[in-house]
């Protein structure tokens, strides 16, 4: 049947050779993938779609900023720090792609890192790399420089309050 040859594929289900069709346990992996699927949906989602997807970002990023306010490390102060240094290259030299990565995400990704908490950077990390290539694909403006290096000072001042108003 095509429809278990679907679930198969996205790793929800394994068909066993005389045993049945068995259910697979979640994996990070699997739920990022599937995470990654539903995010992208149709290849280029509605304006409505788009601020849909914001608000859930939004919602989990406030959260984040604030608990990594509170959690984290001098690494993952540095990490984020290495972002924004990276970010500030791009943006010196006038190009929005890099070899080293997308710094944009990555700071992202240490925020959420730095919640200590992975399930965060397991929901996070397609839904901030896909809302980053909606907003390439549509010549949407980013959020700039500056914004981030807020997130990141309030972070570093462990502000929580800070850190959830300059995600805002």
């Amino acid at each position: 049947c095509e429809a278990n040859k679907i679930i198969e594929e996205r790793g929800v289900v394994e068909v066993r050779a005389g045993r049945g069709t068995v259910t697979r346990t979640p994996t990070p992996d699997r739920v990022h993938s599937a995470l990654l699927s539903l995010f992208r949906g149709r290849e280029l989602p509605s304006i409505d779609s788009m601020e849909r997807l914001m608000e859930v970002r939004q919602v989990l990023e406030e959260t984040v900023a604030t608990l990594a306010a509170v959690r984290a490390t001098p690494e993952d102060l540095d990490r984020m720090k290495d972002a924004l240094a990276r970010m500030e290259r791009m943006e010196r030299i006038g190009t929005t792609s890099s070899d080293d990565g997308d710094p944009d995400l990555d700071f992202h990704l240490a925020v959420a890192a730095a919640t200590h908490n992975p399930y965060f950077e397991l929901v996070l990390q397609p839904l901030t790399g896909v809302f980053l290539e909606l907003i390439s694909l549509t010549n949407l403006s980013a959020v700039g420089l500056e914004e981030h290096r807020a997130v990141y000072e309030a972070i570093c001042d462990r502000n929580g309050i800070a850190g959830r108003q300059a995600v805002r």
